[in-house]
């Protein structure tokens, strides 16, 4: 017997305690993570020497120093997505069957334990191994939590409360940058710390910043797992999609049984996912790698830089969420992908940080407007019973592409940084060809999704005069 219940009204999803501490869990997450974000390239050439002081402004790292260490940054970023490949679909089906709460909680308690560590690092092999130890933590928390927030929010608003996830998460890398690049100034200027302990101080502070979604997702957060929910008591504590019924776990539920155009479509969004996690697994390390080389190496600037993109991406999640709830999402989802992508290849030809501040600017608008209506499409296409599973799936492809990027990005960019191109009456630096190979494969991606995953309409549910749900695709 299948059980269905309303799913959130229009007024309450701004307010339901479930959806807010599911974001706020990844805005602390985020906030972590962004207060370390711009000083980590440095912390791993200052603990292998590469820095006698500490960096600050008109201080530009040299060029040969930089291309040195770029494949040792790409292998770090590598470690950490490729234990988070391997393990994102295990923890995705896990939580399908024995609950998601328990798995979220873990990983929280390991994201905090793990930033004391790298905080606690000597060298490159401590950095790597730490990394890749916060991939499998990651893997727990990540593709869990965006299935738990698909449980309780209906068909009719998951763009919107992917909107909404999105942004308030996104909040924490917006004011993470800009905190750790004051962190850094302070413990460099104030407390006057010496290399690397100068770059030591953010992750600790990190760490405390986990506290608070540990205790918020033990107190507030409900089980949603399909495998947990077999009696009406305990369904009629969640609010579910209504046209998703909920398909015991005992008996057979499989990808099998899914048609074969939803099977095409979901190993169209595979490959679209892995061509995607290449192109950003190339630019995450060499934009890096790109501003402390060409750019400045002030820490506070390029924190406000990233803060800065972060912000104006936020304001575009929610208005991006609801225009693909009415007017359909592959649109939104395809531009903004390209638009994103053309942004990472004029990033290189940028020579000022206010060039740089715009493109990027840019970039974080399109990608803030394209994710919302990419993750409503997958949460569309996926069965309940198995989204869990299949989101696991699906970044363990993203996170495979973003094992091989960076390796491959830091060895381009230890090459190509130190050559020019001459093009007519134009001297080109080398470095461009990382960011037009990382902008291409996205586009490639881009391509995938238009061509082969179709337009995945809001549904529209009305009641019958027997009161049986009609379900409308519109």
């Amino acid at each position: 017997m299948s059980i269905n219940e309303e799913p959130i009204k229009q007024e309450s999803l701004y307010r339901n305690p479930r959806v807010l501490v599911l974001a706020l869990d990844a805005m602390l997450i985020m906030l972590g993570f962004g207060i370390v974000a711009p000083s980590m390239a440095f912390y791993l050439i200052a603990l292998e020497g590469g820095l006698t002081q500490p960096p600050g402004p008109g201080y530009i790292v040299p060029a040969e120093v930089v291309a040195s260490f770029s494949l040792i940054l790409g292998v770090m970023m590598a470690g950490f997505m490729g234990t988070r490949t391997l393990l994102a679909r295990f923890w995705g089906g896990y939580s399908d069957r024995h609950g998601r709460k328990p798995i979220i909680i873990i990983g929280l308690i390991g994201y905090f334990i793990l930033l004391i560590l790298f905080g606690l690092a000597q060298n490159w092999v401590d950095m790597l191994l730490i990394r890749a130890l916060q991939g499998v933590v990651s893997a727990m928390v990540w593709p869990t939590a965006e299935a738990a927030l698909m449980d309780i929010v209906g068909p009719e608003r998951r763009g919107e409360g992917l909107g909404l996830y999105m942004m308030v998460s996104g909040l924490g890398f917006i004011l993470g940058p800009g905190v750790g690049g004051m962190l850094y100034n302070f413990c460099r200027d104030i407390l006057l710390l010496p290399v690397p302990e100068v770059f030591r101080v953010p992750y600790f502070v990190g760490a405390l910043i986990i506290i608070p979604a540990i205790i918020l997702t033990a107190v507030i957060l409900k089980e949603t797992s399909p495998g947990k929910l077999e009696d009406i008591k305990e369904i009629e504590q969640v609010s579910l999609p209504e046209e998703e019924p909920i398909t015991p776990m005992h008996q057979e539920s499989s990808e099998s049984e899914m048609t074969p155009k939803v099977r095409r479509m979901i190993h169209a969004i595979y490959l679209m996912s892995m061509f995607n996690g290449i192109a950003m697994g190339l630019g995450q390390p060499i934009f890096q790698l790109f501003l402390m080389s060409k750019i400045t190496t002030d820490i506070g600037l390029i924190g406000l830089v990233i803060s800065g993109a972060g912000a104006v991406g936020m304001l575009f999640s929610i208005p991006a969420g609801r225009y693909a709830d009415r007017k359909g999402r592959k649109g939104l989802a395809v531009w903004g992908a390209v638009g994103s992508r053309i942004s990472i290849g004029v990033l290189p030809l940028t020579t000022t940080l206010a060039q740089t501040s715009v493109v990027w600017v840019g970039q974080s608008a399109a990608m803030a407007s394209s994710q919302p209506a990419m993750r409503a499409i997958q949460a569309d296409v996926v069965p309940w019973n198995l989204r869990g599973k299949m989101f696991g799936t699906i970044q363990a492809f993203f996170n495979a592409g973003a094992t091989i990027g960076p390796i491959v990005g830091g060895a381009l960019f230890a090459y190509f940084s130190l050559v020019v191109f001459p093009v007519g009456p134009f001297i080109l630096d080398g470095l461009v060809v990382p960011f037009w190979i990382a902008s291409v494969l996205g586009l490639i991606g881009a391509f995938l999704l238009w061509k082969y995953v179709e337009e995945t309409h809001p549904v529209k549910i009305t009641k019958a005069d027997d009161d049986e749900p009609v379900i409308e695709a519109t």
